[in-house]
């Protein structure tokens, strides 16, 4: 039976590595051909877009330059590990969810990239449609949408573009506006642990943002934490230190 195991498991290794190694190549290829046309606009105008909205609304716009590395590692460990490797789209993730869904099909099991993510603010693609086969045309609208968001912008671009314009609960869109409506401070003036905090808040903002001193808030934390040392982002030491850390020492 072991043999057996570690026969499907190198197998399964295999498929996988395979899929890394040809899946970009291809997506490249779809992005260049989908990007253009009314689908392209939509894409290329959303920057100037978002700022616009910021900017009629009072609201802090911050370019990428100015973003936090803390903010930048703890989104991509926690969101999309493999962001600086992947062209929109995981295979790896996208395999995962498949064979969990297959035995699930009642649980939203995740795996969107960043970049997928920020295809679906752009659109404004609604979560959980009611019908499996509208679910299904969105999910696919969204794939389409994110080859040509990583055809057209840059690694740098798509984190800023999902830093800003991403909902962090608490009625506060952008990381500017969660830094002062979670922590009442401006974001260069956050700790390193509430920056941390901060980027574990997207998954589910409305829910977290109800309780943010909360147990689910905070094991959201930690687990931010956990997987930045997975990453190689943070030591053991130090990521065990940042968890026991008072992160508001003012209530929320």
């Amino acid at each position: 039976m072991s043999r057996k195991i570690m026969r499907g498991a190198l197998l399964g290794a295999v498929i996988l590595a395979l899929c890394a190694l040809f899946f970009n190549p291809i997506m490249a290829l779809a992005g260049d051909v989908f990007a253009h046309g009314q689908a392209q606009r939509i894409v290329t105008e959303y920057p100037a877009r978002l700022q616009a909205s910021f900017t009629r609304q009072g609201l802090q716009y911050v370019p990428y330059t100015e973003l936090p590395v803390c903010a930048q590692e703890g989104i991509v460990s926690v969101e999309d590990k493999r962001f600086y490797q992947d062209r929109g789209i995981d295979p790896i993730a996208l395999i995962r969810v498949s064979l969990t869904s297959f035995r699930n099909d009642h649980v939203d099991h995740g795996g969107s990239t960043l970049t997928q993510q920020l295809a679906r603010e752009i659109i404004e693609e609604p979560r959980g449609s009611s019908g499996a086969l509208s679910n299904a045309l969105g999910v696919l609208r969204v794939l389409y949408y994110a080859l040509i968001v990583d055809h057209d912008f840059s690694k740098p671009q798509i984190l800023e573009l999902y830093l800003n314009g991403t909902y962090f609960g608490r009625g506060a869109y952008g990381i500017a506006q969660a830094a002062r409506a979670y922590f009442h401070t401006n974001l260069e003036n956050l700790t390193f642990g509430q920056c941390v905090y901060l980027t574990g808040l997207p998954q589910a903002p409305s829910y977290f943002g109800a309780h943010p001193d909360g147990t689910s808030a905070l094991a959201r934390y930690r687990h931010v934490l956990g997987t930045m040392v997975r990453n190689h982002y943070l030591s053991t030491t130090t990521a065990a230190a940042l968890g026991k850390a008072d992160l508001f020492p003012v209530a929320p």
